[in-house]
C-alpha cells in the first residue's frame, strides 16, 4: 500500500457531533484546514450555529499549556450555517512552531453558558 502524500495545503475532515476521538497527522510548516461537520444538523428551533463561537485548540497534554488556537469560520460549502460546517486554519506558522511531537486538541464551543467539546484526539506532527 502507497502512503499518501501530503501537501502543503491540505483540508483535514472530522465529521462529529459528539466528543468522539479522532486523531491528526500534520507535517510542520504547513498550512492546513481542518474542516468540522456535524453528523447531523442542530435544531435550529433551538439555536443557530450561526452565532456559535468555534474554536480548535491544541495543547501540549491534556489539561496542559495551551500552544495554538484557531476560530472557525464557516466552510464554503452549500447550507453550511445550517448543516454546521466550519473550518479551522492552521497557518505555516502556526504549525512551524510546534515541535515534532504528540499533542492533543479539541474544537470546541466556547459561548457562555454552551460550552461543548464536539471533537478531541491526538495530534501528531511531523516533519519531512
Amino acid at each position: 500500500m502507497t502512503p499518501r502524500v501530503l501537501s502543503c495545503l491540505d483540508i483535514r475532515e472530522i465529521n462529529n457531533y459528539m466528543a468522539e476521538p479522532s486523531d491528526l497527522t500534520l507535517l510542520r510548516n504547513c498550512d492546513y484546514v481542518v474542516r468540522m461537520r456535524l453528523r447531523q444538523p442542530p435544531d435550529l428551533t433551538l439555536d443557530t450555529p450561526a452565532d456559535w463561537t468555534m474554536v480548535l485548540e491544541v495543547r501540549q497534554t491534556a489539561g496542559g499549556a495551551t500552544v495554538t488556537t484557531s476560530h472557525g469560520s464557516f466552510a464554503l460549502v452549500p447550507h453550511a450555517e445550517t448543516l454546521g460546517v466550519w473550518d479551522f486554519m492552521l497557518t505555516a506558522q502556526q504549525t512551524a512552531n510546534l515541535t515534532r511531537n504528540t499533542y492533543v486538541y479539541a474544537i470546541h464551543r466556547t459561548n457562555s453558558g454552551y460550552s461543548t467539546v464536539f471533537t478531541k484526539g491526538q495530534l501528531l506532527m511531523e516533519s519531512f
